[in-house]
């Protein structure tokens, strides 16, 4: 980004005021090991902190990350640097996290909602200026990459058929939506008892919405397992905030 003094309100047009909400109370079962993932150091920092270190130095209003109960009670003192960053206690699933962390959001009914996965600490600033910038002409933005494999559909183990990718993308986070919008998708999945994977899943079922697709131009890897480490140190090594 050119000026790192201005916040990402000023750098949107028009002008416009942006909250984050980071889920990270889960216990990482895939990962293994002893500690949850988003406490793994990397480059002696702990996951989650380089994670909200990314958006705060992007100049987002706030960020309110969603932890496990005990941690949140007496969150360690690297989380509470940076006076913009709350912390509470999550849910027993992502989709609960996420929705306590909207309800302690203060944001606006106007304002842009980013949620992030605790687990991306390589989010690139220019990604996070673009799915915010494309979120202000629709319902919300997902930022992902266009999938290039070819995929296959399977039957148990048995490939059923191939699948065309010309259409298909793969979500990743941040993912925008308006205040108000992803508030009427989290009310509209609790009365259908609807759990989704990711926020967008919520916000289109809502009739008439639109989510815009923003192609990611930089490495955006989610720590998931153990192999993903290198990748992960070496974003962070070359590419600080």
């Amino acid at each position: 980004m050119d000026d790192p003094g201005l916040s990402l309100a000023h750098r949107l047009q028009p002008a416009t005021a942006v909250h984050a909400l980071v889920p990270a109370a889960g216990r990482g079962l895939r990962f293994g090991g002893i500690l949850s993932k988003q406490f793994e150091l990397i480059a002696g920092r702990p996951l989650l902190a380089w994670t909200l270190d990314r958006l705060v130095a992007a100049g987002v209003d706030s960020v309110t990350v969603a932890l496990a109960g005990e941690i949140a009670s007496d969150p360690p003192g690297w989380l509470r640097v940076h006076p913009t960053v709350r912390a509470i206690a999550g849910g027993p699933t992502r989709q609960a996290s996420v929705a306590l962390a909207l309800s302690a959001c203060p944001a606006k009914p106007g304002d842009l909602v980013l949620v992030h996965d605790g687990a991306r600490p390589a989010l690139d600033g220019v990604d996070l200026l673009a799915v915010c910038q494309a979120a202000l002409n629709a319902d919300g933005a997902v930022l992902g990459r266009r999938v290039s494999d070819t995929v296959k559909r399977l039957d148990g183990d048995k490939i059923a058929e191939t699948i065309e990718r010309s259409s298909l993308f793969r979500a990743e986070t941040p993912q925008v939506f308006w205040r108000q919008v992803l508030e009427r998708a989290f009310a509209a999945a609790t009365r259908a008892r609807f759990e989704g994977t990711d926020e967008s899943a919520l916000v289109e079922r809502l009739p008439g919405t639109v989510v815009v697709a923003v192609e990611a131009r930089a490495p955006n890897p989610k720590l998931t397992t153990a192999a993903d480490l290198p990748q992960l140190r070496a974003l962070l090594e070359t590419r600080p905030n």
